[in-house]
């Protein structure tokens, strides 16, 4: 088996050398022409972005933060695994390309018609294929976008940078509202309570009871003194006071306990609010921008010394083996059938 493999590569390579000049041929003739065609092809240049995304948007904990030190509150501190693919969600998202359509009119670049029936789905087929979002070795985000005109790739390159900011933090705001509106509606709902309690415990004052704790303690001391020295009227005047007492305490005690709860929960909520108001009126950059798109002096594609390389290499392949196709049918016909090995 050996020796019919090693005369299987003889043959092909003797076969190869027979056919040299023919192969020759064909090889300049497919240089020349892959040439040619290389220089026809429209040149694209590339313009990219390097960002890092951060650890958190809020403003309100970014600047408020009086606690001890947190690395997820802290405004320069980059963003983990998480919020780098959350980014590129966002990235990838199709309002972004939707307002770059709308804002680059790409229909028209890209000689699309609009009035057919799939020019959407073409358009961002293009998009997807011009358009690279991808993690870098370092954490890191990598935006780049080819066009034919290197200028207009930059401005495209700029305009995600851009709307990335405007969307994100859209819908942070939309968020911080809704958040900003509901603590105002329990805020509303708070303060009423509040004023219901306070109206409560005002109707306890009225009635003569101010400390539960305080008048007790006075009460039960004079009436000890009025009862060891038999004043029966300081007796009755004391005892109608612990029947009031006995009364209007357990309530004031209720409320003044339920008005602490109110109060410090209205604090907290008027806390809340204050930060919502703060993330719903403020307006912070949602990336660190490490590289900013430049106009490309040099096209990405295409490579014409790998096109004319790779279209010489399989010319030649496929003239070998169509040659060899054609060597063997010459051969069928008028060569001896061969006899059977005993």
């Amino acid at each position: 088996m050996e020796n019919n493999e090693q005369y299987n590569s003889f043959s092909l390579m003797k076969f190869i050398w027979e056919k040299r000049r023919l192969l020759i041929i064909i090889c300049v003739v497919t240089l020349v022409v892959s040439a040619v065609c290389s220089f026809l092809i429209k040149p694209k240049y590339k313009s990219s972005a390097i960002i890092y995304a951060p650890r958190t948007n809020s403003v309100a904990k970014i600047l408020l933060n009086e606690e001890n030190y947190n690395e997820r509150l802290d405004i320069k501190a980059y963003a983990s695994e998480e919020e780098t693919e959350q980014m590129m969600q966002l990235l990838n998202a199709r309002e972004i390309k939707d307002s770059l359509i709308k804002n680059f009119n790409l229909a028209q670049h890209y000689d699309i018609d609009t009035n057919s029936k799939s020019w959407y789905s073409r358009i961002q087929k293009i998009l997807n294929n011009e358009i690279e979002i991808k993690r870098t070795n370092f954490g890191a985000i990598s935006i780049a976008i080819k066009d034919h005109d290197p200028v207009f790739a930059c401005r495209m390159a700029e305009d995600m940078l851009r709307l990335l900011d405007t969307i994100k933090n859209r819908t942070e705001h939309e968020r911080a509202t809704a958040a900003y509106q509901a603590l105002c509606e329990q805020m509303d709902s708070i303060g009423r309570e509040v004023r219901r309690i306070e109206d409560s415990i005002q109707i306890c004052m009225q009635n003569g009871v101010f400390d539960v704790e305080a008048q007790s303690e006075r009460v039960m001391q004079q009436y000890a003194i009025a009862v060891s020295q038999g004043n029966a009227a300081a007796i009755s005047r004391l005892a109608k006071e612990q029947e009031k007492l006995a009364i209007w305490g357990p309530r004031l005690d209720a409320l003044q306990n339920m008005q602490y709860t109110f109060l410090k929960y209205q604090a907290l909520c008027k806390q809340k609010m204050l930060d919502a108001r703060l993330d719903m009126q403020g307006s912070m950059p949602v990336k660190f921008v490490v590289e900013r798109p430049i106009v490309a002096d040099k096209k990405c594609y295409p490579k014409r010394s790998l096109v004319v390389l790779i279209s010489t290499l399989s010319v030649l392949l496929l003239s070998v083996i169509v040659l060899l196709m054609i060597d063997r049918i010459e051969e069928k016909p008028s060569g001896k059938a061969e006899e059977p090995v005993a």
